[in-house]
C-alpha cells in the first residue's frame, strides 16, 4: 500500500525510470564518450530524483542542495554533449566560454550569494537559459541542413526537444521558486504538481523516444 500511494504521489519518478532503463538498454562500449556521459546522467538522475522525493516527503527535510548539484552538473553534461553534436563555430565557441563560466558562477553563488542549502535560482536561470539555447540551435541545424534523413529519426532531435519544453515551460517558475515559497507557498505547490510534474514527464517521454532511436539505429 506505501508504494502504491508513493507511485501516486510520485508518479513522474515512474517516467524517469523508465528513461533509465532504456538509458541502461541502449548503452554500450562502441558509442563515443559524449552519448556515454549523457546516458550515466540519466541513469544517474533516477536515483538522485527519487532520494530528492524521499527526503522531502517522508523525513521532511530540504533537498535543495541536493538538486542544486545535480542540476549544475547536468548543464555541462548537456552542455559538452552540444559542443560534440552542434557544427557551428560559434555556437561551440558559446560553449567552451559556458564551460569557463558556469563553474566558476556556481561556487561564487553557493560561497557568497545564495548559499549551498538553498535553491541556487540565479544558477538555475543562467544554466537553463543556455541550454534552450543549444537546444533551439541543433534544432535550427537540423532545419537548415540539406540532408534527407528524417528527422524524427534522430535521437539529438527528440533530445533538443525534450529539453526545449522541459526548460521553457520551468524557467520563469523556477528562476522565482524562492520567492514563491516564501510569499505564496499554495501556488508554488499548485504550480509544481501541475506543471512542473507534467513537463518532466514529458521530458523523459521524449528522451525515451531519442534514445530508442538510437538503440533502432
Amino acid at each position: 500500500m506505501a508504494i502504491l500511494r508513493f507511485l501516486i504521489d510520485f508518479y513522474p519518478l515512474i517516467f524517469s525510470w523508465a528513461a533509465s532503463i532504456v538509458a541502461l538498454s541502449v548503452f554500450r562500449r562502441s558509442l563515443p564518450l559524449y552519448f556515454k556521459l549523457l546516458l550515466v546522467f540519466i541513469i544517474l538522475y533516477a536515483f538522485i530524483d527519487t532520494t530528492g522525493a524521499i527526503m522531502a516527503r517522508y523525513y521532511k527535510l530540504s533537498n535543495h542542495f541536493l538538486y542544486n548539484l545535480v542540476w549544475g552538473l547536468q548543464y555541462l553534461v548537456i552542455s559538452y554533449f552540444y559542443y560534440h553534436t552542434l557544427i557551428g563555430k560559434t555556437i561551440k565557441k558559446i560553449i567552451l566560454a559556458f564551460f569557463g563560466f558556469f563553474p566558476l558562477f556556481f561556487l561564487i553563488n553557493a560561497c557568497c550569494i545564495q548559499g549551498f542549502y538553498t535553491l541556487q535560482t540565479y544558477s538555475i536561470v543562467l544554466g537553463a537559459s543556455f541550454m534552450l539555447l543549444f537546444a533551439v540551435s541543433y534544432i535550427w541545424q537540423v532545419y537548415t541542413s540539406t540532408e534527407t534523413q528524417s528527422i524524427f529519426r534522430d535521437p539529438v532531435f527528440w533530445f533538443s526537444l525534450a529539453w526545449l519544453f522541459y526548460y521553457g515551460l520551468n524557467l520563469p517558475y523556477l528562476g522565482m521558486l524562492n520567492y514563491l515559497l516564501e510569499n505564496d507557498p499554495k501556488f508554488a505547490l499548485r504550480f509544481y504538481v501541475r506543471v512542473i510534474d507534467f513537463s518532466d514527464c514529458l521530458r523523459n517521454l521524449l528522451l525515451i523516444i531519442g534514445l530508442l532511436c538510437k538503440k533502432k539505429k
